[in-house]
C-alpha cells in the first residue's frame, strides 16, 4: 500500500515570528483579555446603576376605575345617620406625574463609592490578564525556540550516527572491526531515529501551543527570532527587584482595591440604620373619566425615613462584610511576602541556570574532544565501537545539557519579569 501524502500544513513555509509580534498578537485575540474587556464593560455599568440610584426618578400613572364601597364595613351607615350602607357603582379617573428624589442616604453614596472601586479592580485584572497572556505567550516561544534548538542538536547528532556506521563498515570491510561493530553502530542509528522523531514531535508540539495562545491557525509553523532575550538581571538586586515588584505586581494592585472596595461596603452596612430623607411631588388630573368632573390636583412633601429595628438583618450583614474585610486584609499581606518570594526564587533560578551554562559548556567542549579521540582511534583500529558509541552518547548529552541551560536561563528570566510585575522587560521595556 502506497503511503500517505503528506499533511498540508508540513508542506507550508515557516513564517517568521519575533517575540513582540507573538505577544502582541496573543493580547488581541486571547479569551483572558477579550473576558475582562467586558468585566470592564460590566463594571462601568454597575458604576453607572449606582450612580442612577442618587438620582431623582419620575413616573408617569393614569388609571380610571368603576367602584363599588361598603360603607358599613367603614363604619359609616346605621339608623342614626342617613347614609347608605352601599354606594356606587361610579367611575373615579386619576391621571399624574410623580417625582420622588432622596437627597439624603448615606448607604447609597457608599454603595457607589464602592462600585467605582470595582470598575478599578475589572481595570487592573484587564492589566493582569494581559500579564498573564504576556508570560504565557513568552513561555511558549522559549519553548519553542529550546525544541528547535533540540532538533538541531538531535539531527547532528544523527548526522553523526551515520557518519559512524559508514566508519564501522569500512572498517569491517578492511578487516580492522567485526561484525558486532557495524551491529552496534546500526542499533544507535536506529536508537538516535527515534529520539529525533521525539524531538520533531516536540517542535510540531510547540508550534500547536503558539499557534493557540496567538490565534493563528493550529497549522503554522512558526519561525522564531534566534536571539536572546535581553538580560534583565543586570543591576538588580532581590531587593531593589522586590520594590519593583510590590510597585507593580497588579495582584497586590487588585488585594489592596478589593480591601478598599470591601472598606466601602462596610460603611455602607454601617449607614444603613441612617436616616434617609426624600422629596416627594406630583401633579395630575383626576375626575370620574377623563372627560367628566376633571380638576388638577397635587401633592408635594418630604420623606423622612429612620429605621429603628429590622430583626437583626443589618447587624448580621455587617458581621460578615467585616469579615471578608479582614480575609481581604490578610490576603493582601499574605500577597506582599508572596511578591519577595517570587523575586527571591527567581534570582536563585538565574544563578543556578548560570552555573548550568559555564558548567554544560565545558562538558560541550570535553565531549567534542573525546567524541573526536575515539573517532581517530577507531579509525586506526586501536579503539573498539564501544568507545565510540560511549563517546557519541556523551556528546548527545552534553549538547541536551547546554540547550536545556540556556532554556532554564531564559524561563529564569521570563519568571523574574513576572515576580516584578514588569513583563515587558522580556521585549526590551524600561526597568523604573
Amino acid at each position: 500500500m502506497a503511503a500517505p501524502p503528506p499533511a498540508a500544513a508540513s508542506l507550508e513555509a515557516e513564517q517568521p515570528l519575533s517575540l513582540r509580534q507573538a505577544i502582541q498578537q496573543a493580547l488581541d485575540t486571547h479569551v483572558k483579555t477579550q473576558v475582562n474587556k467586558e468585566k470592564i464593560r460590566e463594571s462601568e455599568a454597575r458604576a453607572r446603576e449606582a450612580w442612577a440610584e442618587l438620582n431623582p426618578t419620575v413616573t408617569f400613572n393614569a388609571s380610571q376605575y368603576n367602584r363599588t364601597v361598603n360603607l358599613a364595613s367603614q363604619g359609616l351607615a346605621g339608623q342614626s345617620l342617613p347614609i347608605p350602607a352601599f354606594v356606587g357603582p361610579f367611575y373615579t379617573f386619576d391621571s399624574r406625574v410623580q417625582l420622588l428624589y432622596t437627597f439624603l442616604d448615606a448607604a447609597r453614596r457608599w454603595r457607589v463609592k464602592a462600585a467605582e472601586v470595582g470598575r478599578l479592580i475589572a481595570e487592573q485584572e484587564l492589566n493582569l490578564a494581559r500579564q498573564q497572556v504576556d508570560l504565557l505567550t513568552a513561555t511558549a516561544y522559549v519553548n519553542l525556540l529550546s525544541a528547535r534548538h533540540a532538533q538541531q542538536a538531535g539531527l547532528a547528532d544523527l548526522a553523526l550516527t551515520n557518519k559512524n556506521l559508514e566508519l564501522a563498515r569500512h572498517q569491517k570491510q578492511q578487516g580492522v572491526a567485526a561484525g558486532i561493530d557495524v551491529t552496534r553502530a546500526d542499533a544507535q542509528r536506529v536508537e538516535q531515529e527515534l529520539r529525533q522523531a521525539n524531538l520533531d514531535d516536540r517542535v510540531r508540539r510547540a508550534n500547536l501551543e503558539l499557534a493557540r495562545l496567538i490565534g493563528a491557525p493550529l497549522h503554522t509553523r512558526f519561525l522564531p527570532d534566534d536571539s536572546a532575550l535581553p538580560v534583565i538581571e543586570q543591576g538588580l538586586t532581590p531587593e531593589s527587584a522586590t520594590q519593583i515588584g510590590e510597585q507593580n505586581r497588579v495582584e497586590l494592585m487588585v488585594a489592596r482595591l478589593r480591601e478598599e472596595q470591601l472598606g466601602h461596603e462596610v460603611s455602607a452596612a454601617d449607614a444603613a440604620d441612617s436616616p434617609t430623607v426624600g422629596l416627594v411631588a406630583d401633579y395630575g388630573f383626576a375626575g370620574n373619566t377623563p372627560s367628566q368632573n376633571v380638576f388638577g390636583t397635587h401633592n408635594v412633601g418630604l420623606v423622612f425615613k429612620l429605621p429603628i429595628f429590622d430583626g437583626g438583618v443589618s447587624d448580621a450583614q455587617m458581621d460578615a462584610l467585616k469579615s471578608q474585610l479582614e480575609q481581604a486584609r490578610l490576603q493582601r499581606h499574605d500577597q506582599e511576602i508572596q511578591v519577595e518570594q517570587d523575586v527571591r526564587s527567581s534570582f536563585l533560578k538565574l544563578k543556578l541556570a548560570q552555573q548550568q551554562i559555564v558548567t554544560a559548556r565545558a562538558s560541550l567542549v570535553l565531549a567534542q574532544k573525546e567524541m573526536t579521540m575515539a573517532t581517530d582511534r577507531f579509525g586506526a583500529g586501536l579503539g573498539t565501537s564501544v568507545e565510540l558509541v560511549d563517546a557519541q552518547a556523551k556528546l548527545a548529552r552534553a549538547r541536551d545539557a547546554e540547550v536545556q541551560a540556556l532554556v532554564a536561563y531564559q524561563l529564569a528570566q521570563v519568571e523574574l519579569a513576572a515576580s516584578m510585575g514588569k513583563p515587558e522587560l522580556i521585549i526590551g521595556g524600561d526597568k523604573s
